[in-house]
């Protein structure tokens, strides 16, 4: 209402000077002596309050589309794929960000952008992302685009923290943008990892001709990474080797995990089998492999549940060392 009045106020006092100038002109020259020192007089005592009605300039601005930001800081490549999920992420999160309270401007603040998130990447992939997963803190205890520091960007931590500090909280659209350009980064890192298993073999990510049996043992190397939480840029052949030759003890439910991704890639590949072993299969393999393990690993902790119950000490909701241990050695 203030600024409407202000608004008012500037219209008036443009009207008003334009009035005098319009009698001025119009006038006979014996007239023109007095109209001319009260219109001096009029623009010159107005020049400040027509100055004050800058404000229409900068009190009109909306933000700029975040996507915009995103494009300057990471680049047209990474905002044609960001833009490309946005849509996806506004209908997951649109009834929790409708039930959330909200500023006045329709905006989250900070902490409840962090949980929207958290939401909507277990909803989307069954993923509890570093960062966005409270681990019995406060949700404001940290901002939510610090997850950005977790994976290297401090270009996307950048942009979405100039639009929390500017707006005071993000809106719909906004969240899945952020929402977006994570899941884009995530899926950069698997291509990353996908390079680095190949590395370990001797091969280049880009190399024209693969092999079946290569591209399967580089998308196995993959997985082994990933679900060891290896660091793939470090990796060396020598360690993979000494990994694959223990994985029965380092990891025992592996055999079923190399089945489960088999029966991914056999599924995606199926839909173009003349290219199975081009770049372009294996990474969409990679990003189906990513969208689905969340919850297929949860079988994997239902199941190792039911072992510990079966063990349980009747009644306490405990299971004795001495039958953990046995359990693993009999």
């Amino acid at each position: 209402q203030g600024v409407l009045a202000q608004a008012s106020h500037c219209v008036l006092l443009f009207r008003t000077v334009s009035e005098r100038v319009s009698i001025l002109s119009a006038s006979p020259k014996a007239a023109m002596a007095p109209l001319i020192l009260k219109t001096t007089l009029l623009v010159s005592t107005s020049l400040a309050s027509l100055a004050s009605c800058a404000f229409l300039e900068r009190g009109i601005e909306t933000p700029t589309d975040l996507l915009e930001d995103v494009e300057r800081g990471l680049g047209g490549t990474k905002r044609d794929d960001v833009e490309g999920r946005v849509a996806a992420f506004e209908d997951l999160m649109r009834p929790t960000f409708l039930a959330m309270p909200r500023t006045k401007e329709d905006r989250l603040p900070s902490a409840s952008v962090r949980y929207l998130l958290h939401r909507a990447f277990v909803e989307r992939h069954a993923w509890f992302v570093e960062g966005l997963v409270n681990g019995g803190e406060a949700w404001n205890e940290t901002s939510p685009v610090a997850v950005f520091a977790r994976h290297g960007n401090g270009e996307a931590q950048g942009v979405f923290e100039r639009r929390l500090a500017s707006e005071g909280g993000l809106t719909l659209r906004e969240t899945a943008v952020l929402a977006s350009t994570l899941e884009s980064l995530i899926q950069e890192e698997n291509v990353e990892r996908l390079r680095s298993a190949f590395r370990v073999m001797g091969l280049g990510l880009e190399a024209s001709a693969h092999t079946e049996w290569q591209v399967q043992q580089a998308v196995d190397n993959y997985m082994l990474m990933f679900v060891l939480g290896m660091n793939h840029s470090v990796v060396t052949p020598q360690l993979m080797e000494r990994t694959w030759r223990n994985i029965a003890r380092i990891y025992p439910t592996w055999p079923t995990t190399r089945k489960w991704v088999r029966e991914v890639r056999e599924e995606v590949v199926r839909e173009a089998p003349e290219a199975r072993t081009s770049l372009v299969s294996t990474l969409r393999v990679l990003e189906v492999m990513a969208s689905r393990y969340g919850r297929w690993q949860d079988s994997e902790c239902l199941a190792m549940k039911q072992d510990l119950v079966q063990l349980e000490k009747a009644g306490s909701g405990r299971v004795l060392l001495r039958d953990f241990y046995e359990a693993a050695l009999f």
